[in-house]
């Protein structure tokens, strides 16, 4: 059975344009939004393989992933599973979701 989490407020919907990618930190983690086409994603935000942020990677809009700036390694937006390599390890998404003009995570500490 999962563990529930609790509901945090990351940012405005105005905050995060479309296709646009955004590094949170909250509470000592290092957090990954994403805004494509209208759809809000949440992930860890460190590649399982280099450490690097993959906010500062690129969004692969046909494979619905985020692609690391130093391995290469991409990683899909909704399952977290490495799509390519060298990465082997998926990261920890989060469920997000809008309410009125905030977006919201559902946060597992």
């Amino acid at each position: 059975m999962p563990t529930p989490g609790t509901d945090v407020t990351l940012c405005t919907v105005d905050e995060l344009p479309e296709g646009g990618m955004r590094h949170i930190e909250h509470m000592g983690y290092d957090l990954l939004l994403v805004n494509l086409d209208g759809k809000f994603y949440a992930l860890d935000d460190a590649c399982t393989v280099s450490w690097a942020m993959l906010s500062e990677g690129t969004l692969d809009r046909g494979s619905n992933a985020v692609v690391c700036s130093q391995c290469k390694s991409a990683f899909d937006l909704v399952t977290g599973k490495p799509k390519s390599g060298p990465a082997k390890f998926p990261l920890n998404v989060y469920e997000a979701h809008v309410v009125g003009d905030d977006v919201i995570v559902n946060f597992t500490y």
